[in-house]
Formats: structure tokens, sequence, C-alpha cells
């Protein structure tokens, strides 16, 4: 079965969309995945990467449109003139936005299902970036476009039960054609790695978006104090992007301005097998949260990746990590701040026996939550809705 996948994201990076390409490859089917370009080839001849060739950049709300919807008119047209041969069954469709659901609109027509991936909650999101009034006209704009994508597609897949049930709470779609299919680390790429041979610093890492809603100031603004006990400490930064953005300038003019280069390491963004050997040889990972409607329900593809690693963590308290793990699993902070940091840091670092406890214990949650389970879910619901195309032809 032919299949497309729809992202505006690149796909080298993207662990969610790169899981479901993959798995579907594996089971015989063949994938053109719309993406970002980038110098990457995925290893099976099966999928196809079709590079969207404008840079990408966290800038303006005038720009994300901007950008936003020239993806739109090049996607629409790929999935158009590649669809007379190859016959497209399905569109897999990833927010965000979730408007680039309306790019399946013709082929829609010839017969195509339509599934929408709701990676995140976009009005939610808005909100947490741009602190805007929850009555504002551009989140009720966000709220109808949400509305109207969900209406189109066939079938809806989220990452999480809480963002489920916030879809089926505000919007008229019936519980069955919306699915979850959990965030779990591919142990494909997620393996065992060998790790570098006489290491002599402590790392902490963070992988992943670079923006103010992820606190990264926080640990920042706390080497300073960390390296009066941690001499050898370093601090490495993968963001998604090379330019995530007015956050990220300003923390990279604070490294600077306070001489922190040494300790504070921005690297490229990287795919995820390098993320993973990365991972290998951390010693601490770093999954903060700035309290908020958005970042309280949202669970961190990195934060699960680090556990399949072996990587203890230090996290916000958000009501999701809360409901999911314990303080014997993660090392919560009481609150956000660069004391309470700094002190979570040194008590680690002081306790190898404790880091390899809470890393131990925190995968215990992969033994139920894991990518086996999860990809067998995503593929019956995809060859449920084949069947059901065959079945209304």
């Amino acid at each position: 079965m032919n299949i497309a996948m729809v992202v505006y994201a690149y796909y080298s990076r993207d662990a969610r969309v790169r899981r479901y390409a993959e798995s579907l490859a594996r089971h015989g089917h063949v994938v053109d995945c719309i993406s970002l370009k980038e110098n990457y080839a995925p290893k099976d001849k099966r999928i196809s990467l079709i590079g969207f060739p404008l840079v990408r950049k966290r800038l303006s709300k005038t720009w994300y449109f901007f950008e936003y919807l020239l993806f739109f008119i090049f996607s629409s047209w790929v999935l158009t003139t590649k669809f007379i041969s190859r016959k497209y069954k399905i569109i897999h469709v990833h927010n965000m936005p979730e408007a680039l659901v309306f790019t399946a609109s013709i082929v829609k027509m010839f017969g195509a299902k339509i599934v929408l991936d709701m990676h995140d909650p976009m009005p939610e999101l808005y909100l947490s970036k741009y602190e805007g009034s929850e009555h504002g006209p551009m989140l009720k704009v966000l709220l109808f476009m949400e509305e109207i994508s969900l209406r189109f597609s066939t079938h809806i897949i989220t990452a999480n039960s809480l963002f489920r049930a916030l879809f089926l709470k505000r919007h008229t779609i019936k519980p069955t054609q919306i699915s979850v299919v959990e965030n779990c680390p591919d142990n494909r790429i997620f393996k065992s790695y060998q790790q570098e041979k006489n290491r002599e610093d402590f790392r902490m890492v963070y992988m992943g978006t670079v923006e103010e809603r992820f606190q990264l100031d926080i640990a920042i603004q706390s080497i300073p104090k960390l390296i009066e006990s941690i001499p050898n400490l370093r601090f490495c930064i993968v963001p998604k992007l090379n330019q995530e953005g007015e956050y990220f300038s300003f923390l990279r003019k604070h490294i600077r301005n306070n001489k922190l280069s040494k300790y504070v390491l921005i690297k490229q963004p990287q795919s995820l097998e390098n993320i993973a050997k990365m991972m290998t040889n951390a010693d601490i990972g770093i999954v903060l949260a700035k309290k908020g409607v958005y970042t309280d329900n949202i669970f961190s593809v990195k934060l699960l990746e680090l556990i399949q690693m072996n990587v203890p963590v230090i996290a916000s308290k958000t009501k999701m990590l809360v409901s999911q793990f314990s303080s014997n699993q993660l090392f919560f902070l009481p609150k956000n701040t660069t004391e309470y940091f700094t002190k979570a840091v040194l008590t680690l670092y002081k306790d190898k026996k404790l880091r390899k406890t809470l890393a131990i214990n925190a995968k215990k949650y992969l033994t139920i939550h894991n990518w086996k389970m999860e990809e067998k879910k995503y593929l019956n619901q995809i060859n449920s809705l084949f069947l059901n195309a065959r079945r209304n032809k």
C-alpha cells in the first residue's frame, strides 16, 4: 500500500514521524514523506523524502503564517501530482498546523483516507508561547481551524489521553474517531551504544525545542554555582532548529557575557541516531517546563528517550508527569528555581547510586508503555482504514 505523510519538520529529528514511517516500511508499505529538506536518507528504500527547501525558523507570528502557507502550497501540489502515479490509500498529516490536513483535499475526493496526527493542541501552545488573552480573536481562529480540521479527517490520532479528552470535550467528534498512540521511543534507534572511554567530565544534557516555556535559563543560571563543586561539569544542549528564536539568542548572549562557553555546549541539531549516542554518555537529563495550560499536559518525547537510555532525569512537577511518575523515578524539583535546580544536580552528582536507582525505576514505565505495543495500535488502525476503503469501492 502506498501512503503519504505530511509534516512541517525535519524527518531525521522527528521521533514520532519516523516511528510511523519506519514501522510502515518494515511491514511492506511504501511511504512518501513530504517534510523539510535535509541531508539525510532513510535506510529503508521504501521510504522517500520529498524536501521543502525553505529553512525553518522561529521568528514572528507573521513569519509562522508565511512559512506555513508556503509549505501548504508545496505539499498540496506534491500530493496531487504524485497521486496520479502513487494512488495513495492513506494520507497521514501531522500538526502543527492541523490545517495541513487540507493539503489532501483533492486526493480525498478520489478515495484516500485522511489521518490527522495531533502532536499538540495548537490553541494551548499559542497561549503558552504568546501569553495572549484566552478570549482573544487569534485563539478563536485557532479553535475554529482545529474544529474543521478534525471534522475533515477520516481518523484522528493524538499523543496522550489528556489531549484526547480535551479534543472530545470541545469539538463535535465521535469518541471512536480519535485514538491515542503514545510517544514511546523506538528501541531500534534508542539502544545500547559504546560509551566514550576515559571520560572525565560530568555531563548534563537537554535535547529539544529551545523556548522560554522549557526554562533552560534556570539551568544555565545555575552553572556558576555548580562549577564551584563540579569543575568538570558540561551542559550539552541540542536544539531542534539552528534558528530557535529570540529566547535562544538571549541564552547564547547570557552564556557569552558570563563566560560560560566552556561549560555550556550548544550543538547543531542532530538526527535521532546521534542523539541516542549522546544520551549514552550523559549523567543527567533535563526536562523542565514553565507552569501553564500547555506545559502541564504535555509528555516530553525526550523524557522517555532519556529513560530508555538509562539516564536519570531532573524534571518539573507538571500535572502530566506527577500523574505518571513517582519521586523514586524522576528527581522532581519542588519549584522551578536556580536554588532547587542547583541542589538537585549536586545531590545526583554526589550520589551515583541514586542516579542508578532513578534510572532503573523510571525504566519500569516502559515495560507497560512501549513502542512495541503502540506500534500494534497504529498498524491496526491503518489496516482498518485500508479495509474500509476497499469495502467502500
